[in-house]
C-alpha cells in the first residue's frame, strides 16, 4: 500500500470515530432535550428518595483489606462538612448505610428528597476531592417475559403489534411498576358473569368468593340451572349441555365462564399453561348462564350484587368488583331493567365491559352492549381487521382480539372432566381482554372511575388496519385495544417515570447517486423492554426493518434530499421520534462540523460534549490529507466504493 493510501485509510478511521463522538454529543444535547426534560419532570413527581452511592478515591491506606464499617461511616459523615462548605443549604445529613465494595458505600440522607434535589446533592458530594463519583441509588425493575409454556406459541393475541398486528400489546404493560408491584391487576377484583367456573389449575389460585344467581324456571324446575337448586353460594359450573332440540340448540357443555375467566386472570409467570391479561387480579365468578342461556332478571340482579349492591334474599358480596365482564347478550334495544342495573353498578364504581355479539351485523350491536354506560367490545383478527362475524354499530367502544384465542377449558362433553386448554373465537373472548386491561388501570389508580377507565382505553386505542372495513368508520369504536399505551399514559398522568424510549440521534446520511447505503436506527429504553420501530415517509426503493432498525437504500434514487421519520413503538404515542435526512449528492462533505484550527483546551468536569477534543483535531488533520488524495483519484473509483 502506498503512503498516500495508508494515510487515507487512517483518515477514514479517524473520521468515523469523530462522527461517532459528535453523534453521541448530539444525542445527549439536541435530539433528546425535550424527552429527557419530560422524564426529569416525571422523576421529580416520584415518591421521595434518600440514598446515594458514593465511591471514594483510593488514598493508598487500605490496599489489602476492606475498610471496616466504622471507617466507612467516618468517611461518609465527613462529607457533611464538605456539603456545608459548598454552601448547600439542606436540612438533611448523610450517614453510612452499607457498602458495595471496598471504596464504594451507600449514604443515606436523614430526610427524603425529590429525585432532582437528591441528584443535585450527589453532584455537590462529587466535588469533594476525596470522592471519585456520587450518584443517586436508583431503583431497577425486572424485565418481564412470561415463562408460561403456551405464551410464546399460542398467545399471539397478547403480544406486541410488531409480533402480531392485532395483538393487545401486553408485554410492555406488564413490564411497568405501580407502587413497587408489577402491573398485573394485583388487588383488583374482576367479576365474570357467565356459566360459573371450573377450578382449573391455571386459574383456581385467583378465584375468590362467587355466587350462583340462576333461579328456578318454575316450581321445582331447575332446567336452566342444571344443578338441582336455585340461587346459592356455589358458582361452580356443572355443565350447560342440552339434548332437547325443543328447548334450544343441541350442544355439549361450553365451559364458557372458565374460558372467559382464563383470558382475564389465568395465573401468570408460573412456568405452565397460559397467562391472563390481569394475571394477578382476583376473579369473582358469578353464575348467570346455564342450559339455553339465562334470564335478564338474573343477570341484572347479579350485576348489582357483583358491584357490591344489596339484592333481596342474597347475602352481600364480600368482594365487590371494580370491573365486571359480561360476554353475553340478546337482540333489541337496551331493556329498562338492564339500564337501571348498569347505572346503579356504574354509580357504585364498577366499569362494565360487554361483548357486542356475533351476528355479523355491521349496523347494530346486541343488548346490554347497547346500553348507556358500558364499554362495548367488538372483535378483530390477528391482522387488525374487524372480524367478519363481529357486530359493530353505534355504541361500539373499542375492539380487541377475538379470533382463535387460547385459554382455559375443561374436557368434559357434558359433566366436568379434566383441565385443558383450547382456542376459541367470538366477541365473548374479546371483551375479557378489555376487562383485564381495565383491571391493570385500576391497579395503577385505585378509585379510578368507570368514565376514566373508558377514556384511557379509548384514547390509547390503535387505528384499524388500513384498507379494512372499519379503518374509516366511526361506528366501529375507537380502534384496537393497546394495553401498553393505556397503562403508560396513565402512569405518566400519575407522575410515575417509566422510561419512554428515546431515539438515538443520527447525522445526515450521504450517498452518491446510484450508490447504496445501510445504517441502523436504535432507541434507548432504560427498563429493557422490547423496542421495535415505526418508519413513515420512506422514499421509494428504501426498506426499513421495524424489528432490527436496519435501513437499506436502493441505487435508483436521483440527487436530492430525502427525509423520513422513525419512532420506537413504545414511544410513538408519546411523540418520541427521530427525523432522518438522506442526501444524494456528488459533493459528500467528509466532516463539515469539525474545525481544523487549533484551539485552547477548556477544562471540563466531564460530560457535555461542547469542547473540542484532541482526537477531533487529529481527525481534522488526517481529513485534509485524505481529501487531497481523494481529489486526485479518478471519480469512477469513488463511485465504486459506495457499492
Amino acid at each position: 500500500m502506498s503512503e498516500n493510501r495508508f494515510i487515507a485509510a487512517v483518515a477514514c478511521v479517524a473520521v468515523l470515530g469523530s462522527i461517532s463522538l459528535h453523534a453521541l454529543a448530539q444525542s445527549s444535547t439536541e435530539a433528546t432535550v425535550k424527552p429527557r426534560a419530560s422524564a426529569q419532570q416525571l422523576w421529580d413527581a416520584q415518591p421521595r428518595m434518600n440514598r446515594l452511592i458514593v465511591k471514594f478515591r483510593d488514598d493508598g491506606t487500605s490496599k489489602t483489606t476492606a475498610q471496616s464499617a466504622t471507617s466507612a461511616q467516618e468517611r461518609v459523615q465527613a462529607l457533611n462538612r464538605s456539603v456545608a462548605m459548598a454552601g448547600r443549604a439542606t436540612p438533611s445529613t448523610l450517614s453510612y448505610l452499607k457498602s458495595v465494595s471496598q471504596h464504594t458505600h451507600v449514604a443515606q440522607t436523614s430526610a427524603a428528597m425529590g429525585h432532582a434535589e437528591l441528584k443535585a446533592l450527589a453532584q455537590t458530594v462529587a466535588l469533594d476531592p476525596r470522592v471519585e463519583y456520587a450518584e443517586v441509588d436508583e431503583r431497577v425493575f425486572p424485565h418481564f417475559v412470561p415463562n408460561d409454556s403456551f405464551y410464546t406459541s399460542q398467545q399471539g393475541n397478547l403480544k406486541s403489534p410488531f409480533v402480531e398486528a392485532g395483538g393487545a400489546n401486553l408485554p410492555n404493560a406488564w413490564g411497568r411498576m405501580a407502587a413497587d408491584v408489577p402491573v398485573s391487576g394485583a388487588g383488583v377484583t374482576v367479576a365474570v358473569l357467565d356459566t360459573g367456573y371450573r377450578p382449573h389449575a391455571d386459574l383456581a389460585a385467583n378465584i375468590v368468593g362467587g355466587y350462583d344467581f340462576i333461579s328456578q324456571d318454575g316450581i321445582n324446575d331447575f332446567t336452566t340451572a342444571n344443578d338441582g337448586n336455585a340461587r346459592d353460594a356455589d358458582a361452580l359450573d356443572p355443565g350447560d349441555w342440552n339434548t332437547l332440540a325443543s328447548l334450544c340448540d343441541v350442544e355439549n357443555s361450553s365451559w364458557h365462564g372458565t374460558k372467559v375467566a382464563g383470558i382475564i386472570g389465568a395465573v401468570g409467570n408460573n412456568g405452565s399453561g397460559i397467562i391472563g391479561v390481569a394475571y394477578r387480579a382476583r376473579i369473582l365468578p358469578v353464575r348467570v348462564l346455564g342450559v339455553c342461556g339465562g334470564y335478564t332478571s338474573d343477570t341484572a340482579a347479579a350485576l348489582q350484587w357483583a358491584a357490591g349492591l344489596s339484592v333481596p334474599g342474597v347475602p352481600d358480596n364480600p368482594h365487590p368488583a371494580k370491573v365486571i365482564n359480561m360476554s353475553f347478550g340478546r337482540s333489541g334495544t337496551c331493556s329498562l331493567t338492564y339500564q337501571a342495573a348498569i347505572s346503579a353498578a356504574r354509580t357504585a364504581g364498577s366499569a362494565i365491559v360487554v361483548s357486542t355479539g356475533n351476528e355479523y351485523s355491521k349496523t347494530t350491536i346486541t343488548q346490554p352492549a347497547n346500553c348507556m354506560g358500558v364499554i362495548a367490545v367488538a372483535a378483530h383478527t390477528s391482522t387488525g381487521a374487524a372480524s367478519d362475524y363481529t357486530n359493530v354499530g353505534p355504541g361500539t367502544t373499542i375492539s380487541a382480539p377475538g379470533n382463535s384465542i387460547y385459554t382455559t377449558k375443561n374436557t368434559g362433553t357434558t359433566v366436568p372432566s379434566s383441565d385443558s386448554y383450547g382456542t376459541h373465537t367470538g366477541t365473548s373472548f374479546s371483551a375479557p381482554h378489555v376487562a383485564g386491561v381495565a383491571a391493570l388501570l385500576m391497579q395503577i389508580k385505585p378509585g379510578m372511575t368507570p368514565a376514566e377507565v373508558q377514556t384511557h382505553l379509548v384514547n390509547s386505542a390503535r387505528s384499524y388496519a388500513a384498507g379494512t372495513y372499519c379503518a374509516s368508520r366511526s361506528d366501529c369504536g375507537a380502534g384496537l385495544l393497546d394495553a401498553f399505551k393505556a397503562v403508560h399514559t396513565l402512569l405518566q398522568s400519575q407522575g410515575v417515570a417509566n422510561a419512554t424510549p428515546l431515539m438515538n440521534t443520527l447525522p445526515t446520511q450521504y450517498v452518491l447517486p446510484g450508490g447504496t447505503l445501510q445504517f441502523t436506527a436504535s432507541a434507548t429504553d432504560a427498563e429493557g423492554d422490547e423496542v421495535a420501530f415505526l418508519g413513515s415517509g420512506l422514499p421509494a426503493g428504501a426498506t426499513f426493518n421495524a424489528v432490527t432498525g436496519v435501513f437499506t437504500w436502493s441505487k435508483a434514487q436521483p440527487a436530492g434530499d430525502y427525509t423520513f421519520v422513525i419512532q420506537p413503538t413504545d414511544g410513538a404515542v408519546l411523540g418520541a421520534s427521530l427525523s432522518v435526512k438522506i442526501s444524494v449528492t456528488t459533493a459528500i462533505p467528509a466532516e463539515p462540523v469539525v474545525p481544523v484550527t487549533p484551539v485552547t483546551p477548556v477544562a471540563s468536569a466531564g460530560g457535555g460534549g461542547g469542547s473540542l477534543h484532541w482526537i477531533d483535531v487529529m481527525a481534522g488533520l488526517f481529513l485534509l490529507l485524505a481529501t487531497t488524495w481523494l481529489r486526485q483519484a479518478p471519480a469512477q473509483k469513488r463511485v465504486d466504493q459506495q457499492d
